[in-house]
């Protein structure tokens, strides 16, 4: 979901909590909605210019910005200005451009704006599952279901909420949660030592997986050798707490190539383990002493050239590995996770 529908959908969301008449709503009180719910995209150094290329957008439309001129904007957050309010100038069309549906009372408040016909389509679906659930006395969405699940008995297409964005459809307040959705992550390959006692790892490189297994058998380093999805590991966040618990683990590391977007990887699933699941993830500084100390260097290709500031935001990792990281950069090179294979 681009920055752009984000700001479009929270500035409805907000004029239409004001009221159907109301047309301005606090630039500020927007932005810090959609920064705190996309926390971790919020990290890249693309944000703020995303982000003002956004607003931009959005007062080409219906929008306007007040004060009109960006130079009597305020500075707002790294660099990035705001106007004091977004002034709402097609409120009467918009909401008009609704089609004339008899929307069930809980779907009618989080239609917000003109549907495209594929949204409409399934809108309607979802509106004849509604009155059919309330005219039965059941619960809208009960239990708690996977998205497919969910799907199937709504839509009679298990399919239906794959392409659902995580803020929900266009000029709609409807998200996975609410509807009783969740979008699992695959489940998590792992090996375990059967040694709770000792720090999980985690790796992101199929190989490195199978290589860190084959040394736990011998050498018994880990209680458990995850493998995560390459950079989608920080989607699977849940499935590792499940794991840990599960498995009754305390402690969780992290190894994966030393390059700028390899420590990116790091750093998003360090966040979102801590802030939604309470884990200190670290790094298995043993494994990148290895890696640093065989020094099977590659040239950087475009692993390095990520915006991320790994100076500024990884204060959490070991300095030796960021030093390095300096170093292999000014050098334009990097260490795949693969150059620890002779350990």
């Amino acid at each position: 979901m681009t920055w752009l529908s984000r700001l479009e959908s929270t500035v409805n969301k907000h004029r239409l909590a004001a009221g159907k008449a109301a047309r301005t709503v606090k630039a500020t009180v927007v932005l810090d909605e959609i920064l705190r719910t996309h926390r971790q995209e919020a990290l890249s150094h693309d944000t703020p210019d995303l982000l003002g290329q956004a607003i931009a957008q959005l007062t080409e439309g219906d929008w306007r910005a007040q004060p009109k001129r960006e130079a009597n904007w305020q500075t707002y957050w790294r660099g990035l200005r705001l106007p004091n309010v977004f002034v709402y100038e097609g409120a009467v069309a918009s909401e008009k451009a609704v089609p004339d549906i008899a929307w069930h009372p809980w779907l009618a408040e989080r239609v917000i704006g003109p549907l495209s016909p594929q949204v409409k389509e399934r809108l309607q679906r979802l509106n004849a599952h509604l009155f059919r659930q309330s005219e039965c006395g059941q619960p809208l969405f009960p239990g708690a279901l996977g998205h497919r699940e969910r799907a199937l008995l709504i839509f009679g297409d298990e399919k239906a909420l794959d392409s659902m964005p995580h803020g929900g459809w266009k000029h709609t307040a409807l998200t996975l949660a609410d509807l009783g959705a969740i979008r699992r992550a695959p489940p998590l390959p792992y090996e375990s030592s059967g040694h709770p006692d000792l720090p999980a790892v985690i790796v992101e490189n199929s190989d490195v997986y199978y290589r860190l297994c084959q040394i736990n058998r011998t050498q018994t380093r880990w209680s458990l050798v995850i493998y995560g999805a390459g950079n989608k590991v920080s989607g699977q966040a849940e499935c590792v707490s499940q794991l840990l618990k599960a498995e009754q683990v305390a402690q969780l590391l992290y190894f994966g190539d030393l390059d700028v977007a390899g420590l990116k990887i790091a750093h998003q699933l360090h966040c979102k383990l801590h802030d939604e699941y309470g884990i200190s993830l670290q790094l298995d500084e043993r494994l990148y002493e290895e890696l640093i100390l065989n020094r099977l260097v590659t040239p950087e290709g475009n692993a390095n050239s990520e915006r991320f500031d790994f100076e500024a935001l990884c204060g959490w990792m070991p300095h030796f590995v960021t030093h390095e990281m300096k170093t292999l950069m000014a050098a334009h090179q990097r260490l795949p996770q693969e150059g620890v294979a002779n350990i």
